[in-house]
């Protein structure tokens, strides 16, 4: 039963944080006006998109002004960077609206005020009546906090290069529309169309044909990207966790359910067999096998009742705390757990029917019998030598308990499978988990201890000179430093095509540096660009073949770009060429965007760079890369911790269930066995020596088997989760095959506790007696 309610406890965890994220999300998007897509631009007139709506699909669009902009708050040492975002004056924008959380949306009193975003505003302890300062196009603008506010555009907010939420670092500060066209000098003039879709226009080919008719209506405007929802940073972060969700919802409580089964199925065939001549004796008085079946039926089912009852009240607390975690990284307006009706009635049923079917085949045995032949004992089994007796050498250095063990090991063939099967279904799990956790932690370590060596990373508004590579060598406290100059653009291959961006650095380059999977360093070539295998897949192309570019700023003239290597990476869609080939492809002469500075260990440091870094207006961003790997590592180790310690619980609990079961029904069997062992003079401690061997050689083969099962079943789910943010490289350290091989050995030793509490409180006198 324990096992069959953490199977449903799973499945009822799983399947409600399932439809709390999810029905999350589709109320928040109804209430925000959630947009089926953006496109952003240099600059277009208002007045000229009112043709956009004739567009066969699109109902409704809305200009809005996006920047990139830095602020500056007092008592922070760090740079602080974030979007400003264009609002109406009035709270009734149409598409992605935001929904206030303190204070009040803009008043009529000033033009001079702003609306952060919740998280950010609570990372810096800001509220409504407080001024913050920003560097809006170049001019640093004091601003009123009228409110904070959450919006379904950022559910899942992260910075330029981030890979989780920084909300100290990285914010939304949303600006009344007007003020933004004054200051960045936009009068009647946007650079951002939100738009939403008709029901019918929203699977993804019809999207891309709406997106390629607007990008040929907004041609002279300067489109710069294109952006579905599907493909929108916040949404797809989102999307991706929920799907997972959903794929972890059948496939682990089904693992549980299976084992369930099995164990079931053996208790059964024995209940069933002890109650023959009883079955026999109401068979002979007239009562039908049907009748019958459905007499021993009850017990599986009032098994799957109670596992079902119990693994609801489990799941349900698990689902209110993998609630909780989401809710320190996803925005909700409310994200809470709740029963659902449906799931737990499917959660039910589905345990009912499991029990039922472990039930199944011993009923079934015994049901089948003639009413003449049931009512007579079960004859013992025959008493043939099992394989191991043929080698005389080998059966006659074993002393009499061992005998006794592989006896009834052989003899008794589905128990031990079904004990094999158990331990393998357990040490598969411990061993998955642990690959997930190496697997996480290589690729941290790769992405930031051999591809980016970097501790600051800097990033300009515009494109700069070689000259602000040298004024940030000179910076106070940095060591060494290297330029940067990325490309963003779409990549083409006939009909297929990614946006991407283009890094181009120096040959010798040492804080980025290029490498395969296996740690080695590639050459960035002279000519032409390197890209990752991930990209070429999506592309369809080859090492050789050649690719259209065209950048998203600047003259945005359709380049060929040969593709001279392919590599297997772990991260993003990334592509390199070298610094001074990408400069003369794009016609310019040592420009830069984005400078790598290696610096000083020591906090002191640290902050008197971040002094400087602010006082240089041309900076856009200043990403600390030493942060991320910290935070990285913190949000790794909470998750992976918990994840851990609820798979070795459960894992435990198969263990537990399936050992305790086997030895439960052998102890049954095997009374007078044991009462005349106890006669001769054996210890309570011996005789459970014999039943601790007995679990030792059924579980230590299913534990070794769970080894390749556990390594084919991580190098599944590796391959799932190849996505096109990262690929998780598939690595299982030694220590992670030693704890599993030694948790499943504990496991064992502690399911044998109750096997012997059970021996040492036996009556072996009234065993004795036992009538055959």
């Amino acid at each position: 039963m324990s096992i069959i309610a953490v199977g449903i406890g799973c499945f009822i965890a799983m399947s409600s944080t399932y439809d709390n994220l999810e029905y999350s999300r589709q109320s928040y998007y109804r209430l925000c006006q959630m947009a089926d897509f953006s496109v952003e631009l240099k600059k277009v007139p208002v007045g000229n998109l009112t043709t956009l709506t004739k567009i066969p699909g699109v109902i409704n669009i809305l200009p809005r002004i996006v920047f990139e902009v830095t602020a500056a708050l007092e008592g922070v040492e760090k740079p602080v960077s974030g979007k400003a975002v264009s609002m109406p004056a009035h709270e009734n924008a149409s598409i992605n609206r935001i929904v206030i959380k303190q204070g009040s949306y803009f008043t009529d009193q000033r033009q001079e005020e702003v609306i952060l975003n919740d998280a950010f505003a609570r990372a810096h302890n800001l509220r409504p009546g407080d001024r913050i300062q920003l560097i809006l196009n170049n001019r640093l603008q004091d601003l009123l906090v009228v409110g904070t506010a959450i919006s379904s555009e950022y559910v899942y907010l992260i910075g330029p290069g981030g890979l989780v939420p920084e909300p100290e670092s990285y914010g939304v500060f949303y600006l009344k529309h007007s003020y933004m066209e004054d200051v960045f000098g936009f009068e009647g003039a946007a650079n951002q169309i939100l738009g939403q879709l008709a029901p019918e226009f929203q699977s993804p080919n019809r999207v891309r044909q709406v997106l390629d008719q607007l990008e040929l209506n907004l041609d002279d405007y300067g489109v710069i990207s294109k952006t579905p929802l599907a493909e929108q940073s916040s949404h797809w972060f989102l999307k991706s966790e929920i799907d997972g969700l959903k794929v972890s919802a059948t496939i682990l409580p089904t693992i549980f359910l299976i084992v369930a089964a099995l164990a079931l199925n053996l208790l059964m065939t024995r209940m069933a067999e002890q109650q023959r001549t009883v079955v026999g004796t109401f068979k002979a008085l007239g009562y039908s096998n049907r009748e019958m079946f459905l007499h021993f039926i009850q017990f599986g089912l009032l098994i799957g009742l109670a596992g079902g009852f119990l693994g609801v009240l489990i799941g349900y607390s698990l689902a209110g705390g993998l609630t909780a975690q989401y809710r320190q990284f996803f925005e909700f307006p409310s994200l809470t757990n709740q029963l659902y009706p449906r799931i737990i009635l499917l959660g039910m049923l589905i345990s009912i029917f499991f029990a039922v079917l472990g039930t199944f085949r011993g009923v079934r045995s015994v049901v089948r019998l003639s009413p003449a032949e049931a009512m007579r004992p079960k004859p013992p089994l025959r008493a043939r030598r099992i394989l191991l007796e043929k080698w005389r050498a080998f059966w006659n250095s074993l002393d009499f308990r061992w005998q006794l063990v592989l006896r009834d090991i052989f003899r008794n063939r589905t128990r031990t499978l079904g004990g094999v099967l158990s331990a393998t279904v357990g040490a598969m799990l411990l061993l998955v988990t642990f690959s997930m956790y190496d697997g996480a932690f290589a690729l941290l370590n790769f992405q930031y201890d051999k591809l980016l060596l970097s501790d600051i990373d800097i990033g300009f508004k515009d494109d700069r000179d070689y000259s602000a590579f040298y004024e940030s060598q000179q910076i106070s406290g940095v060591d060494f430093a290297e330029p940067l100059f990325q490309v963003g653009c779409t990549l083409k291959n006939g009909i297929h095509e990614k946006k991407v961006a283009i890094s181009g650095i120096l040959s010798d380059a040492r804080l980025t540096i290029p490498r395969d999977t296996e740690g080695n360093r590639v050459i960035v070539p002279q000519t032409g660009i390197l890209v990752t295998r991930k990209l070429a897949d999506i592309l369809q192309i080859k090492a050789g073949d050649s690719l259209q570019m065209i950048p998203v700023a600047g003259d945005r003239v359709q380049r060929r770009v040969p593709v001279m290597k392919i590599i297997d990476s772990y991260l993003g869609l990334t592509v390199y060429a070298d610094f001074h080939y990408l400069n003369r492809l794009m016609g310019e002469a040592n420009s830069l965007n984005s400078v790598q500075l290696k610096t000083k260990p020591q906090s002191a440091a640290t902050r008197q760079i971040y002094r400087q870094l602010k006082q240089l207006p041309a900076i856009q961003s200043v990403n600390s890369i030493r942060d991320q790997k910290e935070k990285l590592q913190e949000v790794l180790i909470d998750q992976m911790v918990v994840m851990i310690v609820v798979v070795i619980v459960f894992s435990c609990l198969i263990f537990f269930g399936s050992i305790l079961n086997a030895s439960l029904i052998s102890l049954s069997e095997r009374q007078q066995e044991i009462a005349t062992l106890r006669v001769l003079g054996y210890t309570p401690a011996e005789v459970g020596s014999i039943f601790l061997r007995e679990s030792l050689c059924v579980n230590l083969p299913g534990i070794l088997l769970g080894l390749p099962a556990g390594y084919w079943a991580s190098k599944a789910i590796n391959i799932a989760y190849d996505t096109e943010l990262f690929r998780m490289p598939f690595t299982i350290t030694t220590m992670s095959w030693i704890y599993t091989i030694l948790l499943g050995i504990l496991f064992t030793l502690i399911s044998h506790w109750p096997v012997q509490k059970t021996i040492q409180n036996m009556n072996w006198l009234t065993a004795l007696n036992v009538k055959e």
